[in-house]
């Protein structure tokens, strides 16, 4: 009489560990640890449009204000906050579509960090420096986007002499970049 063999196969038990939403993921080696943070979390959030009701989108009308592009913080994403969307999406080379996605959420992150890195004051030093110090410089603070992803405020040159003497002083609109360039629009 043949016994039959039965095979004990052990069971594996497979755990598996989640990264909790929102945790960077940073590596050492990397030089651009700060874009991956922003990836990361801009990835983690919610796509928003006209019609959307949460925190998320108190926390984009709030993302927008704090990077000048006013708008009411309600939490009711209408029409004017659609508005102040496409106008930073058109600012920042991003298709402009009036829609909150992975690419807007990490563009509206990273330019809250760059205005901390290049203030509306540094690129006025830079401006004096090249223009001279009896330059009035007014824009509306906002930080933009060229073609080439370089950073940049546009900022109106005004001479104080000019103004003084009644006139608007106007010399030019200038493009003035984080590396010192200044350039005429």
């Amino acid at each position: 009489m043949k016994k039959k063999l039965l095979a004990v196969v052990p069971t594996v038990a497979l755990v598996a560990t989640t990264l909790g939403m929102g945790a960077p993921i940073t590596h050492a080696s990397s030089k651009d640890t700060q874009s991956q943070k922003i990836e990361a979390k801009a990835e983690t959030r919610p796509t928003l449009r006209k019609g959307s009701r949460s925190s998320y989108v108190r926390d984009l009308q709030q993302s927008l204000k704090d990077v000048k592009y006013d708008t009411g913080v309600d939490g009711i994403f209408g029409t004017q906050t659609q508005n102040r969307v496409r106008e930073f999406q058109v600012d920042h080379n991003l298709y402009s579509d009036g829609i909150v996605g992975s690419l807007t959420w990490a563009a509206l992150d990273e330019n809250k960090v760059e205005r901390k890195q290049f203030t509306v004051n540094d690129a006025i030093a830079f401006g004096k420096k090249k223009l001279g110090n009896n330059i009035v410089f007014s824009g509306d603070g906002r930080l933009l986007k060229d073609d080439q992803k370089q950073s940049y405020y546009n900022l109106r040159a005004a001479n104080k002499d000019w103004m003084d003497q009644g006139g608007t002083g106007t010399i030019g609109w200038f493009h003035i970049y984080k590396d010192g360039r200044v350039v005429e629009e």
